[in-house]
């Protein structure tokens, strides 16, 4: 059987008046089976549901219901509560009466009107009170001005809207009008009607002054700068100013390309240039500007200055800047320089002086008195870059004296006799010092530490290398028995280099466990020994007067001329190995630097044909060389 109902008649209430109110009303309806009004008792169930299809009452059965010609009335109540004023809807099933099966369900449900909530409404005894929401369609005349908020737009008053106006279609020029959505205009702006500050495809030039930030480029972006992460090149023909992150290729084959650093670049700004001509390249400068070229040059060590007097020195000692110096003198004085060897000044009292050894800041020094003879004295210390001294320890044959780089450990080489002959130690700058049993050692003529003062290396006259990994507490025997005169480390103590006497050059890149000879080949009575921090720059000198320098880590070396032939007794350079300082026996101090270039306009970097270098600005007007290839002198 298929019922069909089609449509809502009436729904009655069921009490008005005075009567007392209650919450159920009448409800009529057509029930047709198909085309055909029925007749007959049926059963009928009612629920109730909100606008999201959930039960919210019932379900009521009303069973039997009369039906007359499709006609019914039934009343129903579904208690207290369920007319809120929310949109509800009423659900009807039917079955025949006496009909075990299921409900038909008819469709659609019925929305319920106002007229169930006019149970509501008749709350009062003696008045009827009307209560939120009204709906406006009942509202009949017109409400005056006064009666309405503030909040309503009067078209007799200026209207000002405080939150964003949308509205389809606005009649009139909108002259007035702001805060459009630029998203609704239709047509084309022309160009007249734009900022200033809007970039022109068809412009000569598009200069944003402040940063510009894109997922994608597309094209090459070769005139793009101040992009972070990104680097272009750019070819120079002619003399041009350098922008930052951007490399020059210098094409040039007549005269060489003159790249002008910014005058105020920013910290972190890079630079580079590659010499692709024949006439190669010039790096310019501007005022206070200065470029770090300790690390450039292969030059360095070719041209040498002489300092000071001829004197019986016997060893030298730098600061890690290569700033302040200090220099020993066999039955003389100790002498100090704080302008790189320019000017020295003399300190200290007359003493066989055979070694010294500086922190990296200059400050505390440590010398020794003796000889690998006779002589000998005590160990002296200073905290004052050489203006006071500090006899320590006891007289013994002093040969040679090491630092740290904070000068706090010391490490000290006793070459023999009856004085307790090996390696000393010292944990405090020299205030106290102990002998290490595993390093009671004699003729020990040279000791090398690196920065942190865990790592030592000792050369032992007829004996072999000894190695310490802490500080000195105990020692290792390396490689074989040879006359060894003289070591140097890295700052990190892997890379050591020793010298044998009238013997080779020994390399270790361990931290001194494993020991191999290198060039130069030449057997030479090596007397002293240099590394720069990185042990990429190495020196070595002889009594016999030469001079050899190393710049690849002692891969490969090179004697050094312009400098005279002279009984070379000690060596030092700086932490970069951009400056270089000697002493003789019976000669003055040479000094060689290349530390930097000329400051201000009239230094600059000069590159041949294939030479490259990248720079990075760290502030102050100074520029750090981050990588380069070939030969680049700096002025």
């Amino acid at each position: 059987m298929k019922f069909y109902f089609p449509a809502l008649i009436a729904l009655v209430i069921s009490a008005v008046g005075a009567a007392a109110q209650t919450t159920a009303f009448s409800y009529q309806g057509v029930l047709n089976n198909g085309s055909n009004a029925v007749t007959g008792p049926y059963d009928f169930r009612f629920q109730i549901y909100n606008s999201g299809g959930t039960v919210v009452a019932g379900p009521l059965t009303n069973a039997p219901t009369g039906v007359t010609n499709g006609l019914f009335t039934t009343t129903l109540n579904f208690g207290a509560g369920v007319f809120n004023g929310s949109a509800l809807s009423l659900e009807i099933g039917v079955r025949t009466n006496g009909d075990t099966n299921a409900y038909t369900v008819l469709a659609p449900r019925q929305p319920l009107t106002s007229v169930p909530y006019s149970i509501q409404a008749l709350n009062a005894s003696n008045a009827i009170v009307l209560t939120a929401p009204l709906p406006a369609t009942n509202l009949i005349g017109t409400i005056p001005n006064s009666l309405l908020s503030s909040n309503v737009a009067v078209l007799t008053n200026n209207v000002i809207f405080s939150a964003s106006l949308t509205a389809t279609n606005f009649i009139g020029n909108g002259s007035g009008l702001t805060n459009l959505q630029a998203a609704n205009l239709t047509g084309t702006v022309p160009d007249a009607r734009l900022s200033a500050n809007v970039a022109m495809l068809n412009a000569t030039n598009a200069m944003f002054s402040s940063n510009v930030t894109a997922v994608l480029f597309t094209g090459g972006g070769h005139g793009l700068t101040n992009v972070p992460g990104a680097f272009f090149w750019v070819i120079a023909t002619n003399n041009t100013a350098a922008q930052p992150n951007v490399g020059y290729i210098c094409t040039n084959d007549i005269l060489p390309v003159t790249i002008t650093l910014p005058a105020s670049p920013a910290i972190g700004d890079t630079f580079r240039i590659a010499g692709a001509g024949g006439a190669g390249w010039i790096l310019a400068q501007n005022a206070n500007q200065t470029v770090l070229a300790g690390y450039l040059s292969s030059s360095i060590g070719t041209t040498w200055t002489a300092r000071d007097s001829s004197r019986a020195w016997t060893a030298v000692a730098s600061s890690a800047d290569g700033t302040k110096l200090v220099a020993t003198v066999k039955g003389g004085m100790i002498y100090t320089s704080t302008n790189s060897g320019v000017t020295w000044g003399v300190t200290g009292a007359s003493r066989n002086w055979s070694s010294v050894a500086s922190s990296a800041d200059g400050t505390k020094l440590v010398a020794g008195v003796g000889d690998n003879s006779t002589l000998t004295g005590n160990l002296w210390t200073s905290t004052d870059s050489g203006a006071n001294w500090t006899s320590r320890d006891s007289v013994r044959q002093w040969v040679s004296v090491a630092s740290s780089a904070s000068g706090t450990n010391l490490v000290a080489a006793n070459y023999t006799g009856s004085a307790a002959p090996g390696l000393y130690t010292s944990a405090n700058s020299g205030v106290s010092w102990s002998r290490s049993a595993s390093g009671a050692v004699s003729f020990g003529l040279s000791v090398a530490s690196s920065a942190d003062g865990t790592k030592l290396v000792a050369a032992i006259f007829g004996g072999q290398l000894m190695t310490s990994t802490n500080s000195g507490s105990t020692w290792i025997a390396r490689d074989s028995s040879r006359n060894w005169s003289a070591a140097a480390a890295s700052a990190d103590g892997t890379r050591m280099l020793a010298a044998a006497s009238s013997g080779q050059l020994y390399l270790s890149p361990d931290s001194g466990v494993t020991w191999a000879p290198i060039n130069p080949a030449a057997s030479l009575p090596w007397t002293s020994l240099a590394s720069s921090a990185d042990g990429s720059r190495l020196i070595a000198v002889a009594s016999s007067g030469e001079v050899y320098l190393s710049t690849d880590s002692g891969a490969t070396w090179a004697q050094h001329s312009g400098l005279p032939t002279a009984a070379w007794t000690g060596v030092a350079c700086s932490a970069d190995g951009s400056k270089l300082v000697l002493v003789a026996n019976g000669d003055q101090i040479y000094t060689s630097s290349q530390g930097s270039t000329t400051t201000g306009t009239a230094g600059y970097l000069t590159g041949t044909r294939l030479t490259t270098v990248e720079l990075e600005y760290i502030g102050n007007g100074i520029f750090l060389p981050l990588s380069h290839e070939g030969t680049i002198r700096a002025n």
